[in-house]
Formats: C-alpha cells, sequence, structure tokens
C-alpha cells in the first residue's frame, strides 16, 4: 500500500511540474520526456567516446590479435572489422530512429524529414550536408549532453525526495499533527519544490523539442562522419564479373556514384543548416560527371533509393531480392530498370566509398534486413551463444577447483549440455577409458591435461564473458542504463562456428574427466597410505 502511495506521490510532483513548466514558460517544452532524452544524450556520448582514436585502435588491436576469434570466427582482419562496424551502425540506427520520433513534434518541418534519411540514406544525404560539427564544436557539446543527462539523475533522485516529503506531509495532515511540526514540513516540501523548479530550468525538461532534436541529429551526422574517418578504409569489393558490361558500366554508374559524395568533413563543414538548392544541384551534377545524363537517367530510374541499395552488395547480400518492394506505388521496377539492374550484377564495380558502405548498412538496418545476422553453422545463427558461454564459465569455474567437484556439480554441467556434445563427449570418453585405466596414476600426464585446459579456455573463456557481458547490458538498457564497457558482438561467441566451438567445448569436458578423475584417484591412494601407515604405528605401540 506505501509502495503505491509512493508512486502516485512521484507521478504526482511529475504532473506538479510539468503544470508549472506550461503555465510558466508558455512554450512547448518536452516536458516527462526529458528522461528519455537523456537516455538518447548518454547513448550518443557514449558513441562519440567509443569512436576516440584511441578507442578505434584499441577495438581494431583486441580484435585482431584475440586467438579465440581467429580460432572460432575468421582470421580474415577486414571481415571481422566489418562485422564491428555492422554494430556500430545497428547502435546508431537505434538512437537515430528515437531522435526521428521526437522529430515529429518539432515546429520546424526539416526535422520532420530525419526519418526519411535513416529509412534511404542513399537517396536523402544530400538534404542534410553541413550538419555535422566541427570537432572542438562537438566536443563542447558533448560536454553539455554530459551536463544534461546529470542534471536529469539528479532532478529524478530530488523528485523522489519530494515525493517522500510530500507523504510524510499528507500523513501528517490526516493525523493532525502538531501545527509547529506540520509548517515544518510544508517549509520542506516548499523548498524541495524550489530545488526541484531549479533542476528543471538547467535540464532539458523547459526546452523545445527543436532544440533537443536539432542537438542530437547533429550530433549523430558527426558520429557518421567520424564513423567515416575511423573506418574508412574498409571499402565493400563487388564479386568479380564478366566484363562484356564496361559501357554499361560507365553508362549507368553515373547515377550511383551521385550517392557516394561524402558528407562534409567535420573540420570543414559549416555550422549553419542545410545547403540551399543552388549548391545541392552543383553537387549533383560535379559528381555524376554529366548534369544532363543525371537528369535524363534519373526519369528513367524510377525510385532510385531502390538502385541505390541493390548496389551495396554482391549476389548473396544487399541485391535485387533483398531490395524489392512489395507492391509499392512509388518504387515501380521498369524493364529497362531491371535490365539496368542485371547488368549491375554482373558486372565488377570496383569499391564503393566509405560513405556509400555507412549508408547501405543503415539502408539494411531500416528495412530490418538483418544486419547482426550471424552467418549459417554459426552459434548466433542457432541461437546458442548465450547457451554455450554459459557452459564454458562453468567449466572454467570447475576446472579452477576439480578436487572440489561433486555429484550435483557435474550433474548440473552434463544437463546444460546439447544432445550433440553429449554424444561426441561418449566417444572421446570411450576412446579414452583404456589409457585412463592405464594411467590412473600418471601425474604428469594429468599436468599436462591441466596445461591443456588453462590454453583453451585462455582463448574460449574471454568471448563466452564477453557474450555473458553483451546480453546483460542489453538488458539492462531496456532499463535506460547505458552500456559503457563497449563490448561488441564479433568479440563474443555471436558469430562463432558452431563445430569449432563443440569440438573446443568437448575437449575440455574430456580434459576435465581426466584431471577429476586422476586427482580423485592420486587423492584416495594418498588416504590409504595415511591410513595404512597409522594402523602400522598402532600395532607398533
Amino acid at each position: 500500500m506505501s509502495g503505491k502511495m509512493v508512486t502516485e506521490t512521484w507521478f504526482g510532483s511529475l504532473r506538479w511540474i510539468s503544470w508549472k513548466n506550461t503555465s510558466e514558460t508558455g512554450k512547448g517544452g518536452i516536458g516527462i520526456l526529458a528522461f528519455e532524452v537523456a537516455s538518447l544524450m548518454l547513448k550518443v556520448v557514449n558513441m562519440w567516446h567509443s569512436l576516440r582514436e584511441n578507442e578505434v585502435n584499441g577495438l581494431r588491436e583486441q580484435i585482431v590479435n584475440s586467438v579465440g576469434i581467429q580460432k572460432l570466427v575468421s582470421d580474415n582482419a577486414e571481415y571481422l572489422m566489418d562485422l564491428a562496424v555492422n554494430e556500430i551502425i545497428e547502435n546508431f540506427g537505434n538512437v537515430a530512429k528515437s531522435v526521428a520520433r521526437l522529430g515529429k513534434r518539432c515546429t520546424d518541418p526539416v526535422y520532420h524529414c530525419f526519418e526519411d534519411f535513416i529509412n534511404d540514406p542513399l537517396i536523402n544525404h544530400f538534404e542534410w550536408f553541413g550538419w555535422a560539427y566541427r570537432l572542438k564544436k562537438m566536443e563542447r557539446k558533448v560536454k553539455k549532453m554530459e551536463k544534461f543527462a546529470a542534471v536529469m539523475m539528479q532532478l529524478c533522485q530530488e523528485l523522489e525526495v519530494l515525493a517522500e516529503l510530500e507523504q510524510t506531509l499528507r500523513r501528517m495532515q490526516a493525523n493532525k499533527a502538531d501545527r509547529v511540526k506540520l509548517l515544518e514540513s510544508q517549509q520542506k516540501v516548499a523548498c524541495q519544490r524550489q530545488e526541484v523548479r531549479n533542476l528543471r530550468e538547467m535540464s532539458p525538461w523547459v526546452r523545445s523539442y527543436d532544440y533537443v532534436v536539432r542537438l542530437l541529429v547533429r550530433s549523430l551526422f558527426t558520429i557518421l562522419e567520424r564513423t567515416r574517418h575511423a573506418f574508412g578504409n574498409n571499402q565493400i569489393v563487388f564479386i568479380e564479373g564478366n566484363s562484356d558490361c564496361g559501357h554499361s558500366k560507365t553508362k549507368f554508374l553515373s547515377r550511383s556514384h551521385s550517392f557516394s559524395a561524402p558528407i562534409i568533413s567535420s573540420e570543414f563543414s559549416s555550422d549553419k543548416g542545410v545547403i540551399n538548392s543552388k549548391q545541392r544541384r552543383s553537387l549533383h551534377q560535379s559528381d555524376s560527371g554529366d548534369g544532363k545524363l543525371f537528369h535524363s537517367k534519373s526519369k528513367r530510374l524510377g525510385h532510385v533509393g531502390s538502385f541505390g541499395g541493390c548496389i551495396t552488395g554482391v549476389s548473396d547480400s544487399l541485391v535485387v531480392d533483398s531490395c524489392k518492394p512489395a507492391g509499392s506505388a512509388s518504387m515501380r521496377y521498369g524493364d529497362f530498370y531491371m535490365k539496368t539492374i542485371e547488368k549491375m550484377e554482373r558486372t565488377h564495380v570496383g569499391s564503393l566509398s566509405s560513405n556509400n558502405k555507412l549508408y547501405s548498412k543503415l539502408f539494411t538496418f531500416s528495412f530490418k534486413l538483418g544486419l547482426l545476422n550471424a552467418p549459417p553453422s554459426t552459434l548466433g545463427e542457432a541461437a546458442l551463444a548465450l547457451h554455450y558461454a554459459n557452459i564454458v564459465v562453468l567449466i572454467e569455474k570447475l576446472a579452477s577447483s576439480p578436487q572440489m567437484i561433486g555429484p550435483d556439480e557435474r550433474d548440473v554441467l552434463y544437463n546444460m549440455l546439447p544432445m550433440n556434445i553429449k554424444t561426441a563427449l561418449r566417444g572421446r570418453l570411450k576412446a579414452y577409458a583404456k589409457t585412463l585405466v592405464s594411467s590412473a596414476y600418471d601425474v604428469s600426464l594429468a599436468e599436462r591435461w591441466n596445461l591443456a585446459l588453462t590454453q583453451i579456455l585462455g582463448w574460449l573463456s574471454p568471448l563466452a564473458h564477453n557474450m555473458i557481458r553483451w546480453q546483460s547490458e542489453r538488458n539492462f538498457e531496456k532499463e535506460d542504463v547505458v552500456s559503457r564497457t563497449n563490448v561488441l558482438l564479433v568479440q563474443t561467441l555471436h558469430y562463432a562456428n558452431r563445430a569449432k566451438t563443440e569440438a573446443a567445448i568437448t575437449e575440455l569436458l574430456v580434459g576435465l574427466n581426466y584431471v577429476c578423475r586422476v586427482g580423485r584417484e592420486v587423492t584416495e591412494t594418498a588416504v590409504l597410505k595415511l591410513s595404512a601407515s597409522k594402523d602400522r604405528a598402532i600395532v607398533c605401540l
């Protein structure tokens, strides 16, 4: 009952300051959505910090030098970094979609179009040239967002205090407490309300939607620019195709090259808003190489956004099948368009710009085409990554003290194993049965198994711990707690090859079984010898 009263009082405090905000300022502040905005700001700040040069270099070094990643995922550094970029764009897209929803509430119609950029960045990025902050200005904006988030956290705490004071005041009024104590309680409530009002004035609570969305949108474009600088060396390369389309490559790529125009660098970008139409036309024409060809082909190609998306991958990636709209009136495919795409699929196009790479990934995210989907034959594809991570962590715990393993711990571990690992384990243990009997007291062999366990866990357990940490952070983020460890899926078991991971786990289980059996028999032998020596000593007495 008291918990319900506290909740009602807390929300009553929110209604009070929301009403005071409307009556005092007379402006459309974001109000209660300030808590969501503060969470978005923290995520933006976290993304910005994770893209600093030392952080990116450290991430690249960790990924490339990880033995576990090389054994279970891939030894191709470019592929691994591309997986990292996929998750960065996924996180970017989640924040950007939330900002786009806030943008719908703005009075300035330009922010209503931010969602169009998220949905089709290949065609709509021209409208947002010059929105990225300069580097020094971005650092100032980051500090401002950190301050906003800290103030909102303090405001939340002060609202809880206010709720408790108001509840105490109501209780005293209901019980007809002493007048002096009642006045003191009323004074405390008044002082606390003033504290809340002061914090509210310092927070995003009273800021307009336009102010908040402008800050977040420009910060997001700056982050996109920083991502391009940090990971721009990795480019998408198309599969080699027939060479009889050289003419069509030059003829039909003029439009696609217009997509490759990079965002103005943050070091040279303007602090003004959208560039004017004259500047945009010059960008279109200069990048396409031929203004006449640009305009004539655009009329015939229909909706060029789909064309841009279709040239961002190879035949098993973002090609025609994954980009075709189903029955969309605004994205119809003409015969000429389809022939053009078929030629593009057979042609070696070379490498796209780093901007097109990021835009194509954002396009993939927007249409829910599985940017973070794990390839076949991986633990992520089978939805077993977290379960296998828990198995590895338990094996690591048991291997640290094998003499303490009892029947209960053994049963818990065995019940966690999937059927294919159990089958493989039985086969391995049958093969080692004779060895175990003949070398039951071979301590040196047990030491070698101990060393093997240590080596395997040395490269496997970091991926397992990262998997558990990644999952726990995503669960906390549902409660608006922002992750700060920056663990990416490529550093977990998500992309790990299932067969190789199961083989490594089976090896761990065989080694653990041998070490435990040898250790138990050695201990029993020592106990028997000790008891026999005691019996002889008693006989002598």
